[in-house]
């Protein structure tokens, strides 16, 4: 009886042992919100990784999630807000929501870059690009960037439309947006004309 005792003892500590880690992923789980974390991310930081610790301490952080969703809900205000205008014209209230943009778009871009390294990239379960709500959020923090980086490149080589200037034009041609009136730009052209009938027999005199 003490020899089938004493059997058991190490069958029941496994046990317990499974028990637990089985409770210790579980609150893994939980806590990343169901996204397991990988050995490596981006075959570079691995789970000891101090600054992979510090993005995944972050992005578990529950005020870092609350502070994203307010900036999803100020980002949706100032769409809203936002007053397209015809020929790039703008007032003060779209020149600030355009300032406000870029800074939605850093903080967007820091959500996106934090949760690469905390989860990797897309080569594994669980990785940022294996959620569907990743993958809209990627996109568009891309195209933002590409969008930057376009205007950028834009304004650096100086591609700008060539203005029309207004004392080219009558003082009338000018509304006030600065701009040439197109039906005085109508009104400079040459209209040709037709010989009339005195001038071709004053020709034929000659």
């Amino acid at each position: 009886m003490a020899a089938n005792a004493d059997a058991a003892k190490p069958v029941i500590m496994n046990e317990e042992e499974l028990k637990r880690k089985q409770r210790e992923k579980l609150k893994k789980l939980q806590a990343t919100g169901g996204n397991p974390r990988p050995a490596r991310s981006l075959f570079l930081f691995t789970l000891k990784n101090p600054f992979r610790k510090a993005c995944i301490n972050i992005v578990e952080w529950k005020t870092f999630e609350i502070i994203i969703l307010l900036t999803i809900f100020a980002n949706c205000v100032a769409l809203a807000v936002f007053l397209p205008m015809p020929e790039e014209d703008s007032n003060n209230t779209n020149a600030s929501l355009e300032s406000l943009e870029y800074i939605f778009l850093i903080i967007f871009t820091l959500e996106c870059f934090l949760k690469i390294v905390a989860y990797g990239f897309v080569f594994h379960e669980g990785a940022y690009l294996r959620n569907c709500w990743n993958i809209l959020d990627f996109v568009i923090v891309f195209m933002g960037l590409f969008t930057f980086a376009l205007d950028t490149i834009n304004k650096i080589a100086g591609v700008r439309p060539i203005p029309v200037p207004p004392a080219a034009l009558p003082a009338a041609a000018v509304q006030e947006t600065g701009r040439p009136d197109p039906a005085a730009r109508r009104k400079r052209r040459p209209i040709p004309k037709t010989p009339s009938i005195q001038e071709s027999e004053a020709d034929s005199e000659v």
